[in-house]
């Protein structure tokens, strides 16, 4: 499973698995705003300590195999990006 899907199955079921009301996602979202990195190392990835930028943190998960480029592919088309 990839970042993508795992993070997202997180967000739409919560920790319990149950669906996640409106104000839980935004709680979810200010999180990975607030330190994408350490939001990611609390779901399992290995994000270098004090690596904050989404460019890097993106970069380093493709470089490390984390993510693949075809699935990063993908979620930047559904952000319309």
């Amino acid at each position: 499973m990839s970042i993508f899907d795992s993070l997202g199955n997180r967000a739409q079921q919560g920790q319990q698995g149950q669906q996640m009301n409106p104000q839980a996602m935004q709680n979810e979202l200010g999180s990975i705003k607030a330190d994408p990195g350490k939001y990611l190392k609390g779901h399992g990835f290995n994000i270098p300590s004090g690596m904050t930028d989404p460019k890097q943190i993106t970069q380093h998960l493709l470089r490390t195999g984390q993510v693949g480029s075809p699935r990063l592919q993908q979620v930047m088309r559904m952000l319309g990006r």
